[in-house]
């Protein structure tokens, strides 16, 4: 591979990961806020729950909630793995400029 196609290689990687920082930034406040919203939604519930004294059944929202955080942690897995992702770019990039130093990693 030519060291054109390398460095073509890289850049490509790297606009892809700046898109999806971009996006991720974007999303950002509509997950928070989603989060907020279910919490509230939550909080609601529990208190008609404390009203009644009893414990209320609300299969739809218990699925709710628990689709909120799945997608609250999905959402913090992906900008950590992102962060991941770069730094892995950043040594493959230092590898390579070694390469053309004649020097091994």
């Amino acid at each position: 591979m030519t060291e054109t196609n390398k460095q073509d290689l890289l850049a490509t990687i790297r606009d892809a990961l700046h898109k999806i920082e971009s996006n991720l930034e974007l999303t950002r406040g509509g997950v928070d806020e989603i989060a907020s919203q279910v919490a509230r939604v939550q909080e609601g519930v529990d208190a008609l729950g404390n009203l009644y004294q009893r414990e209320t059944t609300s299969v739809a929202i218990d699925m709710l909630v628990d689709a909120a955080t799945d997608l609250l942690a999905a959402f913090r897995e992906l900008e950590s793995g992102l962060l991941d992702a770069q730094g892995d770019v950043d040594t493959l990039e230092a590898a390579m400029e070694d390469d053309e130093d004649g020097q091994t990693v």
